[in-house]
């Protein structure tokens, strides 16, 4: 009887998995007569491959597992009917729900992306987890089903001929797609604030190359927080401002009583002579994999702007890694330019991606250097593409963590297309409270190394969380655009144990959310709430506000030049990323807005340009 368990197992999962009742009983019969004519049981399979026959030495099971399995998928399919046929649900619950096989894990935080899912290299996930892929099933520490009902839209529905095949070694994780859920259900939303903004740029390269990115690849928050807002700056003793407006949805399935709410953060600026002395680590990958121009030259090139930057009283330390790691160049002051330079200016390409050896160097150099009240940071730069050492996140993960809680912070660059694991270097800028960029030019060196330095140097805010609190008697739904991989637990909000996200100075971070109003209502909206810890200080803090529908604009065209960018590059990623949400979306409607605002600034005019660009290859 050992046996039978292992084949109403597999039975349950194709009905799972969405087969037809013959395909499912022809599958189950063949499994269960192929099995009797065995003699002995046969070994395991290996996880993920296909199972070998199971034997049976009943032939009376293989007709009950059938009917079993025939019960299961009638019960499936009479669940659908159901759900179709309720005319009370919102519109987009019934199309989520209606997605069935499409249906994501329901809420997955961050720190559980650490262990078990790895990336494929093809753009899906190998998740060995042991509940990967069943909606509704809760891991330890995990909220319980009940708290996202409706789960996550898995991307791609564009099918699959929309998204192109991936250049050998390129690495991504896909997320899904958060989806509307009922403020009768649940009415908090609560994440962890993100300004990386690697998505967008590497989206960029891709466009420019004359190829849609992959979808995985596209994650919308990065793509919104890329761009400057002038958020208005009042911070009594926060270390922030919080801006909150919107406007009647330009986009979105059933627009009656949609709106966009946005929710914006402004950190303090910090002129360059009062930001803290630094002491930079610098992990540069001279793997093989880094040879050509958009890499290890362009790193060349990156650093050397940088240190342009930086003023006397810096220091600067250089640690190497391809095959093996090694310390190239011990910290001296930034006022050693020229022998800094002559270091950066000798490097050369060879050998194997051994991540992890170099960022043991990088972390042991720092270490040394340590120096409580200095920004005392380690800058990863490298394509990402692990293949020596502890190559799955998890081991190094917990070293970039184990590091952070003793005050040495992580940022990773990521250069070249191909060979790239984006996911990798996505996660490390996280759990090292630093931030993940993507440098594709010089240009783009600029905005990271010069323009945006202190923000990328020194954090004014950190463990950031933010959680809404939506009024049911005015909401009917919500759903949160992006920052799917930076779900926080509602009962975690306060748990100051669950890593929050970090605030640069001058950072501004931006949330948008869709959300469905009740008929012939107002008042408020939603309370918002921002807990933070401050850099210097041990202890958190709450920055508060609340959106009524007095602060909706009253038409699209009258809402601020600021909302309607972010919209607009809410629905460019929405569109790029295959979600359920923007299907029948067009970009020419976005480049139609776009081309609206009085906005002249060349981040503007590039993305006018790349809309076009995506529309040319759809």
């Amino acid at each position: 009887m050992q046996d039978e368990p292992h084949i109403l197992d597999a039975a349950l999962r194709e009905v799972i998995g969405g087969q037809t009742p013959p395909d499912l009983i022809a599958a189950t019969l063949a499994r269960a007569g192929a099995g009797a004519t065995q003699a002995s049981p046969q070994p395991k399979a290996a996880a993920g491959a296909d199972q070998a026959p199971i034997p049976l030495r009943r032939p009376w099971l293989r007709w009950s597992l059938a009917a079993a399995a025939s019960v299961a998928l009638g019960a499936l399919v009479f669940w659908q009917a159901a759900v179709v046929s309720n005319p009370d649900e919102d519109s987009d619950a019934q199309m989520a729900r209606q997605a069935g096989a499409d249906l994501g894990d329901v809420r997955k935080g961050p720190e559980d992306n650490a262990g078990g899912q790895f990336d494929n290299g093809s753009g899906g996930v190998a998740d060995n987890t042991p509940s990967a892929g069943l909606p509704g099933k809760s891991e330890p520490g995990q909220q319980p089903p009940h708290d996202r009902p409706v789960g996550r839209v898995k991307m791609g529905l564009r099918g699959v001929e929309s998204s192109p095949e991936l250049p050998r070694g390129e690495q991504y994780k896909n997320h899904g797609t958060n989806a509307f859920i009922d403020t009768e259900d649940d009415r908090l939303s609560t994440f962890a604030l993100d300004v990386d903004t690697g998505s967008y740029s590497k989206a960029r390269s891709w466009l420019q190359e004359g190829k849609l990115p992959p979808e995985e690849a596209v994650r919308a928050e990065e793509f919104v927080n890329y761009f400057k807002y002038d958020y208005p700056q009042y911070f009594d003793d926060a270390p922030f401002s919080l801006t909150l407006d919107g406007a009647p949805s330009r986009y979105g399935q059933n627009l009656k009583n949609c709106y966009l709410l946005r929710v914006g953060i402004k950190a303090r600026e910090i002129a360059p002579s009062e930001r803290k002395p630094a002491t930079l680590t610098f992990v540069i990958d001279v793997s093989g994999s880094m040879e050509g121009e958009t890499r290890l030259e362009l790193v060349k090139k990156s650093l050397a702007l940088l240190l342009d930057e930086l003023r006397e009283g810096d220091r600067v330390g250089i640690a190497l890694f391809g095959s093996r790691g090694m310390e190239y160049l011990s910290h001296r002051d930034v006022s050693a330019r020229a022998e800094i330079l002559e270091a950066i200016s000798g490097l050369k390409t060879g050998g194997a991606t051994n991540i992890e050896e170099g960022l043991k160097i990088g972390y042991e150099m720092a270490g040394r250097e340590f120096v409580a009240g200095r920004i005392n940071r380690v800058i990863l730069c490298s394509d990402g593409a692990a293949n020596v050492g502890a190559i799955g996140p998890k081991a190094l993960l917990e070293t970039v963590a184990e590091q952070r809680r003793k005050g040495i912070t992580l940022s990773s660059v990521g250069f070249g297309m191909g060979d790239y694991n984006d996911h990798l270097l996505e996660q490390l800028g996280d759990r090292g409270d630093g931030h993940y960029a993507y440098v594709d030019s010089l240009q783009e060196a600029r905005s990271v190394f010069v323009s945006n330095l202190n923000a990328t140097l020194q954090v004014v805010a950190r463990d950031v969380k933010m959680q809404l609190e939506f009024d049911p008697a005015v909401v009917r739904s919500w759903r949160l655009i992006g920052y799917e991989n930076r779900d926080v637990s509602d009962k975690d909000f306060r748990n100051d144990a669950v890593d929050g996200g970090e605030v640069g100075a001058g950072h501004s971070v931006t949330a948008l959310y869709e959300i469905k109003l009740a008929d012939g209502v107002s008042g408020r909206i939603a309370n918002v709430t921002v807990r933070y810890r401050h850099d210097e200080r041990e202890e958190f803090r709450e920055v508060s506000g609340a959106a009524f529908t007095g602060q909706l604009a009253p038409s699209w065209e009258l809402a601020s030049q600021d909302l309607r960018l972010a919209a607009n590059v809410a629905e460019f990623a929405e569109i790029l990323r295959g979600s359920f949400w923007a299907r029948g979306a067009s970009l020419h409607a976005v480049l139609e807005d776009l081309q609206k605002l009085n906005r002249s600034d060349e981040q503007v005019r590039e993305l006018i340009e790349l809309v076009k660009k995506a529309g040319e290859l759809k």
